[in-house]
């Protein structure tokens, strides 16, 4: 899984890799990195709307936070969201928080993710390395995500959110991640338009191993922990 992800390319290089324009473009700032959990807003998008790039906040909010009234500043919200920031391709049509949403296809825009390597992974406070996953020419990248419009039970305003879609790693990212299973499905540019086709079946993006992408350890006085 990923929760932390950077895009230092300016609004311009955005617009370009999206090949669209930002509805406003002086609500993007480029960040060093984000942290999903604290549920940021960052460039996407949608199938629906494919010439203009949205700001849309991280971490789904599903619909059963509505049904049960929760604001989504709630503890019960935030764990579930939390729990949605990525979603795992495989399940999309068995979890209830997706599979309504599986043709709400969007571009989520990325130029690095962070990764964590387990010196020792048996070990329960073994010393951790930060990497920084790229594309191999440091170049603004897009992965597949999944949006929805959230309304506030109580007052009735939308929120804008996304999950980022996971599948299982390839090469590179299981030796990251120590063997571990998972990676975003980074899409190359020309895979673009097929995933904001909801005709396209989404398991047709389940294998990565065709992406290229380098990892570059970081400094120990760089790494921090979740």
């Amino acid at each position: 899984m990923c929760y932390h992800t950077k895009l230092t390319a300016d609004a311009i290089s955005v617009a370009k890799r999206m090949k669209a324009e930002f509805l406003e473009a002086d609500t993007f700032t480029p960040y060093k990195e984000v942290n999903g959990f604290t549920f940021p807003q960052t460039p996407v998008v949608r199938f629906d709307d494919r010439k203009t790039i949205h700001m849309y906040e991280w971490g789904l909010l599903a619909d059963y936070l509505t049904y049960n009234r929760k604001d989504k500043n709630s503890p019960e919200a935030k764990k579930a969201r939390a729990g949605c920031l990525n979603a795992r391709i495989e399940e999309l049509e068995e979890k209830a928080s997706y599979k309504k949403k599986i043709g709400n296809r969007c571009l989520v825009a990325m130029d690095g993710m962070y990764e964590w390597q387990w010196a020792n992974p048996d070990a329960n406070k073994s010393a951790k390395t930060k990497y920084l996953v790229t594309k191999p020419d440091d170049s603004v990248f897009c992965a597949a995500g999944l949006f929805t419009e959230w309304k506030d039970p109580s007052t009735g305003l939308i929120t804008y959110c996304y999950t980022i879609v996971t599948t299982e790693a390839n090469t590179l990212m299981k030796e990251v991640h120590n063997n571990g299973e998972r990676m975003l499905v980074v899409l190359n540019p020309d895979e673009y338009e097929k995933w904001l086709d909801p005709k396209v079946p989404h398991m047709a993006f389940w294998d990565r191993s065709h992406i290229e992408l380098k990892a570059t350890p970081l400094e120990p006085k760089q790494a921090s922990l979740f």
